[in-house]
């Protein structure tokens, strides 16, 4: 029996999803949310299966317009041609052409964060489930809302900021490319729950330095994992700079370590669009060559001194140190491997010794207003030697204090 206007308008949602059937393989689907789609089923000669194509979303598209579609279609060799494509473009495929262009205007240099794949594992995992098939004219704010409070319902903190950040930058790509009038995301962050205070990266305090090297002295891991955490507390460097440092960086006999500045956080982006930023220097002391030497005689014949043992030609993965801060006994809350930066940095303000400045030159802490021309990236050198080795004599005394 055919369909009406009245009856699809008072078609009501049921526990499962149904469809109710129009003429000539047309038919109304109808999900437990109460959303209605369009789509038609139909026979090829020979094929064993009855393939079914959705035609659009209701009340976007009423059954006259859904009619039409089958019979335009059907006259099409069962395909569509630009126009009907054109208007059921769906939710998915405007954040897959997002995806796209996210990956491409990347230079295909992704940073080893992995933007791109926590984007893609976000939308399959938390957008995609509720949106993926809605032409995406047809998406209201409302369906954003839903999806962030259904996230929000896991009591998770970052998976709900990051579900907020990619929805607004998918439909800024959109009013960009002309497929909606505005962004719907837009202030969707103003509905999120912020009952945390937002804390730095936990810490070691002076006194807990000690504990800290007997534990590492005593964990079970690879000796170039340990050898990673030894260099990171010895230098104060972050996670990518440190793991991305090949033999070449480094000028044992000068006692320098020449950072790329396509490794350095806020000078990535800069280099890949063209600008010449020179290397950052850091300084390295008598404790520092040595674990640096150790880990170049491990590293032979690899690309990166902190390489993977599992992959040929890659560095540890940054969460690889973390696991083994957690191994060595140390929670979320207590300690984390940027920690050790903190560490690093709150140590030598609270010693007096050293002026900000030469702290912040080292931790390579730049004011964002500079000019391009203006970057001194040997700043203050000849004051961090001498901060560096202050700080390499101060990790030994902590060390000696676990022999002794």
């Amino acid at each position: 029996m055919s369909l009406t206007e009245f009856k699809v308008r008072q078609a009501k949602p049921k526990d499962k999803i149904y469809f109710l059937a129009d003429d000539e393989g047309l038919s109304l689907k109808i999900e437990p949310n109460g959303r209605k789609s369009w789509s038609y089923r139909y026979s090829l000669e020979g094929g064993a299966k009855r393939p079914r194509v959705k035609l659009g979303v209701y009340p976007s598209m009423l059954l006259k317009d859904a009619r039409s579609a089958r019979d335009e279609y059907k006259l099409n060799n069962y395909s569509f041609n630009g126009t009907i494509n054109k208007k059921i473009k769906s939710f998915k495929d405007i954040c897959e052409e997002w995806l796209e262009f996210k990956t491409r205007n990347s230079f295909s240099d992704e940073p080893r964060c992995g933007v791109i794949q926590l984007a893609k594992k976000c939308l399959y995992k938390d957008i995609y489930p509720e949106l993926s098939d809605i032409a995406f004219e047809d998406v209201k704010r409302y369906d954003l809302v839903a999806v962030i409070k259904k996230i929000e319902s896991r009591e998770v903190k970052e998976p709900v900021k990051k579900a907020y950040s990619y929805l607004n930058q998918i439909y800024d790509y959109a009013v960009a490319m002309g497929y909606c009038e505005y962004n719907i995301a837009m202030g969707l962050n103003k509905i999120l729950v912020n009952n945390k205070i937002k804390k730095n990266y936990p810490y070691l305090k002076q006194k807990e330095i000690s504990n800290f090297i007997m534990r590492l002295k005593e964990v079970n891991t690879h000796p170039i994992i340990k050898k990673a955490l030894w260099f990171k507390l010895y230098t104060g460097v972050r996670g990518a700079e440190l793991l991305l440092s090949e033999p070449h960086h480094f000028d044992l006999e000068n006692k320098v370590w020449k950072i790329p500045a396509l490794h350095i956080k806020q000078f990535r982006r800069k280099v890949i669009l063209g600008h010449d930023i020179p290397e950052f220097l850091v300084p390295l002391s008598d404790q520092a060559i040595l674990i640096i030497k150790s880990a170049l005689e491990w590293s032979h014949g690899e690309k990166y001194v902190f390489f993977s043992p599992r992959i040929k030609n890659k560095p540890l993965h940054f969460n690889t140190l973390n696991t083994i801060v957690r191994k060595m006994g140390y929670g979320k809350n207590e300690l984390s491997s940027h920690g050790l930066r903190s560490t690093f940095s709150t140590i030598l303000n609270e010693s007096g010794l050293f002026q900000q400045n030469w702290i912040e030159s080292q931790l390579s802490h730049t004011d964002k207003n500079k000019t391009r021309a203006s970057y001194n990236h040997a700043e203050y050198f000849n004051q961090r030697i001498e901060m560096m080795q202050w700080w390499g004599d101060y990790i030994e005394i902590h060390i000696k204090k676990r022999l002794y």
